[in-house]
């Protein structure tokens, strides 16, 4: 039966496959039983153990916990082209306890020395447990040497982090140096512009120079002020006086008085000058409130004294 291991079959009652690693009997339990590898999810899903019963090893897995036992006529079920097994047969195909390939090898042989055809059997089994054993150390030192590969590749990564992390900082610490040297350009730009400005406003303003011939200006321009308004009060004064004179005249003139031929009473007449005479006549300005002329009604500055 020693064909069947290694055979790959369906699961009864679950989709997936598995690889046969024992057939035979399992101590304690009647009937005789097919230890399979679970493949894929099964292997995690339904696994039930490690090729172990007992204590006693019956096979080996390759991850643990995906082992499962099933009756051999069950398996035999959905799988119709696997080969019958004589149901009385009491030793198992390929057991495996838990010692060593060689301890086992060593003790058939003393125990079975004087059959040779069951020592020629155990050969061929031992045989097939060391090329077993074999395959599983070079899938181990396969897995060695690519969790070293892996690690190489952490630490790799690790140290890329790193220098990654490194440069960041550094670059973190030149913005802040360049935000830095902004600040300070803007702030020397602001301190010229407003030293330009300054400039400006100091340039607009007028010099002692200036300021001296403009106030010579203005003495010169209020003396000629001052002398034009002299000329006319004279001005204003002479013509009070002719108007003055002109009036004692006018009053002083006598009125006549003529009678009617029936000697009644009557109104007095109207006086009115032989020639008519307008008091603004020959003058620039006349002032009708205070009867003067140099200036107009609108600026009489008697107008105050005027009740």
């Amino acid at each position: 039966m020693s064909d069947v291991i290694g055979t790959k079959v369906a699961i009864p009652g679950a989709s997936g496959a598995g690889i046969i690693r024992y057939v035979g009997q399992i101590q304690g339990k009647i009937g005789t039983f097919a230890g399979v590898e679970l493949l894929g999810t099964l292997a995690t899903t339904r696994g039930k153990n490690s090729g172990s019963v007992d204590g006693i090893q019956y096979f080996q897995v390759e991850i643990p916990k995906s082992g499962l036992f099933l009756p051999y006529e069950r398996l035999k079920s959905v799988n119709p082209g696997l080969a019958n097994v004589n149901p009385s047969s009491k030793t198992p195909l390929t057991p495996v306890n838990n010692r060593t390939y060689q301890n086992v090898r060593n003790s058939m042989i003393n125990e079975n020395f004087a059959n040779p055809d069951l020592t020629l059997k155990y050969e061929s089994e031992i045989a097939e447990l060391q090329r077993a054993l074999r395959e599983k150390e070079k899938r181990i030192e396969e897995l060695e040497n690519e969790n070293k590969a892996q690690q190489e590749k952490l630490d790799n990564a690790n140290a890329s982090l790193t220098a990654a992390n490194s440069k960041i900082k550094e670059l973190e610490q030149s913005i802040d140096n360049l935000l830095s040297e902004k600040v300070n350009d803007v702030q020397i730009d602001d301190s010229r512009k407003e030293i330009e400005q300054l400039k400006r406003e100091l340039e607009s303003r007028p010099r002692l120079e200036d300021l001296e011939e403009l106030q010579n200006s203005l003495d010169e321009l209020e003396s000629i002020y001052q002398q034009q308004l002299n000329e006319k009060d004279a001005i204003i004064t002479k013509l009070q006086v002719e108007r003055d004179h002109l009036s004692h005249e006018l009053y002083s003139t006598p009125v006549v008085h003529q009678s009617t031929a029936d000697d009644s009473p009557q109104e007095l007449p109207i006086y009115k000058a032989a020639q008519p005479t307008d008091p603004s006549q020959g003058k620039n300005d006349w002032c009708g409130l205070c009867e003067r002329d140099g200036h107009s009604s609108i600026n009489c500055p008697y107008e105050n004294d005027i009740f």
